[in-house]
């Protein structure tokens, strides 16, 4: 499902998608305009995620963030979220 949230002059400030499985739902895509930053734009496409997730019978909700996206951790320590495992991308050299 991909949720957008859209400012009063209907354009779409933030967007999120989620996806549930076997009771987890996964968070993917997260992004907001750098103007509605402190708006509470992407806590609130977070939260209706988790809403979307537990009409879908998912009770448990997983996430990937980049080490250096220091105001999307604090979002998701703030919804709950911790740190379970890191990963890296590698590259064919």
């Amino acid at each position: 499902m991909c949720l957008r949230l859209r400012d009063e002059r209907g354009d779409v400030v933030a967007v999120g998608r989620v996806v549930a499985d076997g009771g987890w739902a996964g968070v993917f895509g997260m992004a907001r305009l750098p103007r509605a930053r402190g708006q509470g734009a992407a806590r609130t496409v977070l939260a209706a995620q988790a809403g979307w997730a537990g009409a879908h019978e998912a009770d448990r909700m997983y996430l990937q963030v980049e080490r250096d996206n220091i105001p999307a951790i604090r979002l998701y320590e703030r919804a709950g979220f911790g740190e379970v495992c890191g990963y890296h991308c590698r590259t064919a050299g």
